[in-house]
């Protein structure tokens, strides 16, 4: 249990909020946690309807933004007295996204949870939670599913890069009950290329060694580096593929319940983009995501 460590939840009381809403009681549970529950609410539609705001106020009706503050502490209120956690409620005011990054740059121990779409059932991903993810300074957890239960099955996507190993670590370390897998998808496309050009710089003094065995072995160095504590079960594989694919098929296959992944890319401007393969898990994955930035 740790008592300096946060669940915050983005909630716009929509369906889809509610799950997320759901899983961050687990989690704050599990790990003795504060919940945070979070609304932010933008006056800038209120700007565009402002002779309609005004009307209202002259008839009495209560602003959307004072209903907001009034359904979020009473959903804090109903969740600590029905769970027993210690539940906060904070109301930004701006764009949802800037809020929940603003919120949470002073914590440590800090998980955002995110549901995919305010409506589960709609396809694609939701626009406020693209913004979060691409500006939270901590790890998000982006909910597609109801928290029937604790999750059971974690795959981290990793590859040989250290974003990577952060989320395979992020993941233990916030599902500690979980079995765990470690899956690492060489591109045979990539892999030729790489061979065709051994001494790229990226691979440093370990350009001769096969990219398999090297995958392999760094591997099974991450998941004994993980496994410390007792009843800790951390397995690791290597498959050829295209990595997205890959890892969807071994998710589905399994099933995972959730997958754990790197938020960057690469290049300069890796710190302002989602990379392709965090990107693509979100929209094909069946599972909950994690992203780690």
């Amino acid at each position: 249990m740790d008592s300096n460590r946060r669940v915050v939840v983005a909630t716009d009381f929509s369906a889809g909020s509610a799950q997320a809403v759901d899983r961050g009681v687990r989690l704050a549970r599990a790990h003795g946690a504060g919940l945070v529950l979070l609304h932010a609410f933008d006056p800038g539609a209120w700007r565009a309807l402002h002779a309609i705001f005004d009307v209202r106020r002259l008839t009495g009706e209560v602003p959307s933004d004072v209903m907001a503050r009034q359904q979020l502490a009473a959903l804090a209120e109903s969740l600590a007295a029905k769970t027993g956690l210690a539940v906060t409620a904070h109301h930004g005011v701006g764009d949802p996204a800037a809020a929940i990054a603003s919120h949470v740059q002073a914590m440590k121990s800090v998980l955002v949870v995110i549901a995919r779409r305010a409506d589960p059932g709609a396809p694609g991903l939701g626009s406020t939670l693209m913004r979060v993810l691409r500006s939270a300074p901590c790890p998000v957890l982006v909910v597609r599913h109801a928290a029937a239960k604790v999750y059971e099955r974690v795959l981290s996507a990793v590859d040989l890069r250290d974003v990577s190993w952060r989320a395979a670590s992020m993941a233990l370390e916030w599902f500690p009950g979980a079995e765990h897998e470690l899956l690492s998808a060489i591109d045979p496309a990539w892999q030729s290329e790489l061979m065709r050009h051994p001494a790229a710089p990226d691979l440093g003094g370990e350009a001769a060694e096969p990219l398999h065995a090297r995958a392999e072995r760094q591997l099974q160095r991450l998941a004994h580096d993980l496994c410390l504590r007792p009843g800790c079960q951390v397995r690791s594989e290597v498959v050829e593929g295209v990595p997205v694919r890959a890892i969807v098929d071994r998710a589905a296959a399994w099933p995972a319940d959730c997958v754990a992944v790197g938020r960057h890319g690469q290049g300069a401007l890796a710190d302002r983009f989602l990379g392709s393969t965090s990107l693509d898990l979100l929209h094909h994955a069946a599972a909950d995501v994690l992203v780690v930035p």
